[in-house]
């Protein structure tokens, strides 16, 4: 006999004038079998906000929107999100950000995988799919095949996302000095983003909710990090795909020092950095040689990069970030 399909409540954070994203993948979302979807409006324009209320008076009770009175950042938004979808009455809650299109099929694929996880014994389990820019086939596998090559910074020893020993193998590699050595393919991530997430509500009011002094960015790895971090498990299901288009982007890709003092947006890049450099701080020792080593090659970076790109209030933003971080001053210190 088939065990029933287990109840779902999905949940989403808009602001802005983006309620035609947003009601998209609430569509997406019901599609998949979600019993009700709560959308928390951080701080949407009037126009955007009666159309998220017109939905909802139009969705017998499938739809419920709740108003923030600003945007108040994604980790004060979440927070009510995993709150407000936990208390639902649903076993699951599936996080979404309003951009994110799941493609079908992706919560049921979300769902076995969390129920091997329970099934192998493991009581604090999630799972995060692969979030890949088009559902094109062809994205997808590059998609896979770039995050099991990708070699992250080692966060007990690095410093604003500088690793030496990361940094001497990719410079290696674009040089063409060293072969790009593919990554250890493993079925669990350390963290995840919101977008995605799939967890029992009882686990999320183990986990608690996230850090609202984060107010946004970094936010989201800090939370999912607490799975592994009390011994359980965070599932990375490759067969299900959520689309993330991404959109424009604030920081350039490639390589990352440099990216931001391209950046476009300085306050998107103080919360950027300083949420990524105080958890870094937080894991590990807080002082090492390779932390200090690593400190001093990101001041070296950042010198060489101001110089290159001629642009100087990046290094004023940074400077603010880093001292932030490192007097673990966080919090609203700068507005969105």
């Amino acid at each position: 006999m088939t065990a029933a399909r287990p109840t779902v409540a999905g949940a989403t954070v808009t602001y802005g004038s983006r309620h035609e994203s947003c009601l998209a993948v609430v569509g997406r979302m019901l599609d998949e079998g979600v019993e009700t979807v709560l959308v928390i409006d951080n701080g949407s324009v009037p126009a955007s906000a009666a159309r998220l209320d017109a939905a909802a008076a139009a969705s017998d009770g499938r739809i419920v929107v709740r108003r923030l009175p600003r945007n108040e950042g994604s980790a004060p938004a979440f927070g009510a999100a995993i709150a407000g979808a936990r208390e639902a009455g649903a076993e699951y809650v599936w996080l979404l950000d309003d951009d994110n299109l799941p493609e079908p099929g992706a919560l049921d694929r979300l769902l076995s995988a969390d129920r091997v996880l329970r099934d192998a014994g493991h009581d604090l389990t999630a799972v995060a799919p692969l979030r890949a820019a088009d559902a094109e086939p062809a994205t997808i596998a590059e998609t896979a095949a770039v995050e099991s090559a990708r070699e992250s910074p080692r966060e007990a020893i690095s410093f604003a996302g500088v690793d030496a020993g990361v940094f001497a193998r990719r410079l290696l590699e674009r040089l063409r000095l060293r072969r790009p050595r593919p990554g250890v393919v493993g079925t669990d991530l350390p963290y995840a983003p919101y977008g995605g997430l799939l967890a029992r509500a009882d686990v999320l009011r183990v986990l608690g909710l996230p850090r609202a002094d984060f107010v946004l960015y970094g936010d989201d790895l800090e939370y999912t990090s607490r799975i592994a971090a009390r011994g359980g498990r965070l599932g990375h299901v490759r067969d299900a795909v959520v689309v993330d288009p991404r959109g424009e982007r604030w920081m350039p890709p490639g390589f990352e020092v440099r990216a931001m003092f391209l950046s476009s947006n300085p306050a998107l890049l103080y919360y950027f950095l300083r949420n990524r450099l105080h958890r870094e701080l937080a894991t590990g020792r807080r002082w090492s040689v390779a932390r200090l080593a690593n400190a001093a090659l990101f001041l070296a970076l950042c010198v060489g990069c101001a110089l290159a790109t001629r642009r100087w209030r990046p290094v004023r933003v940074i400077h603010r970030a880093v001292g932030d971080a490192l007097a673990r001053r966080l919090g609203r210190r700068v507005d969105i």
